[in-house]
């Protein structure tokens, strides 16, 4: 504890660093739905049907009609210039087309650099025309003296009933937020911790290992990694009782049951953080190198990528890292409401892990020692 308090790096990284960063990522994504999306509008038909579909694209809540052009052309000069994101454009006689049955065109061009932006106005764009479409057959066939209920059935035959469950908003914020406050512990209790066992590896307590016993090296571990694990369960509580709820994201599951993953959790990314930081002969280098691994080893976790997906190699990579199976565990606990028995899976690698985790580090321990050994006795 004098060492975290004497060492403003370590300082920073492990008291000011997860909540000053959980609440600036959390502001990001606090209100999570895209909403308001510029879109244009191209008519050339200049019916009353498709000043109808425009205006019913501008109501939906995610797309916002910016400009009503007579050209295409005129419409691309403000698409690529971004200032709008769509174009949805009428053809002339749609109609006439439309309302004869014979089938029209309406013509959707997107900007897919953009895919949350572009599958929202995908989205309201294809809701609005099976609307429209919905109801120009049931005219047509009230039309024919066809009964409005039979007309129902016969405009839309299938009718689909879309149920979004576990994120029932379908926005991007309620699905990466959970997992990036996560990260934002996981990485800044490697960088804070690995700053500490770096300056002991070569200034302090754990130099004299050549007289020690590996149970005497893992005595002296578990008193120095005590105080970090009692930190960080205290921040997994914090962020789970008082950081979840300030941004509404869902938590579902027992607190001790997750409080009990997160000391598993924990203790495996101490237990490799001891293990690579003992290479380190700075504590700058440890943190310079561990300050571009954040955002990789999120990508590898299998969260925003499928691993199977991923080259073989790769796979092989993220399946020695704690957070790929602990990512998993939290996910389908806090957010899908999994059960014990959902998740033996990937708590058995997380276990694994854990020994795997203990073996490497003996062999390690084992490693330096005979090195300084054989330093001695030269």
């Amino acid at each position: 504890m004098s060492l975290i308090f004497e060492d403003k790096s370590i300082l920073l990284t492990c008291l000011v660093a997860p909540l000053l960063y959980a609440f600036f990522v959390g502001s990001i994504y606090a209100e999570k739905e895209v909403k308001e999306i510029p879109v244009a509008i191209v008519d050339y038909d200049r019916s009353n049907l498709s000043a109808k579909v425009s205006w019913l694209l501008n109501a939906s809540e995610r797309v916002n009609v910016n400009g009503h052009f007579s050209s295409i052309e005129e419409a691309l000069f403000y698409f690529n210039n971004l200032e709008v994101q769509g174009i949805v454009m009428f053809p002339k006689g749609f109609q006439g087309k439309t309302m004869n049955l014979e089938g029209a065109h309406v013509e959707l061009i997107l900007n897919n650099t953009k895919f949350l932006t572009s599958n929202e106005i995908n989205k309201a764009v294809q809701h609005v025309i099976l609307t429209v479409s919905g109801g120009v057959r049931m005219q047509y066939l009230v039309s024919n003296k066809i009964p409005i209920e039979q007309a129902k059935q016969k405009a839309q035959p299938v009718l689909p009933v879309i149920k979004s469950i576990y994120n029932a908003t379908n926005n991007y914020g309620d699905y990466l937020l959970p997992v990036l406050l996560i990260l934002i512990l996981q990485q800044t209790l490697i960088i804070g911790f690995g700053q500490s066992i770096v300056h002991e590896f070569n200034h302090s307590m754990l130099k004299p290992l050549s007289n020690s016993t590996f149970f005497d090296f893992i005595k002296i571990l578990s008193a120095k990694s005590i105080y970090y694990l009692g930190l960080y369960l205290a921040y997994l509580f914090v962020f789970f009782k008082l950081i979840f709820p300030h941004f509404y994201l869902t938590f579902n599951g027992s607190i001790g049951f997750h409080l009990f993953l997160g000391i598993l959790f924990i203790t495996t990314v101490l237990i490799y953080t001891v293990i690579f930081a003992s290479f380190f002969k700075t504590t700058i280098g440890w943190t310079e190198v561990l300050a571009f691994s954040t955002y990789p080893l999120f990508l590898v976790s299998g969260y925003s990528w499928p691993i199977e997906s991923m080259p073989r190699l790769l796979q092989l990579f993220a399946n020695v890292l704690p957070s790929t199976p602990y990512f998993k565990v939290f996910n389908a606990l806090a957010v899908e409401g999994a059960n014990l028995s959902d998740i033996t899976s990937e708590l058995v690698h997380l276990l694994l892990l854990l020994l795997v985790g203990y073996g490497l580090l003996y062999l390690r321990f084992r490693s330096i020692r005979n090195r300084k050994l054989l330093r001695a006795n030269s």
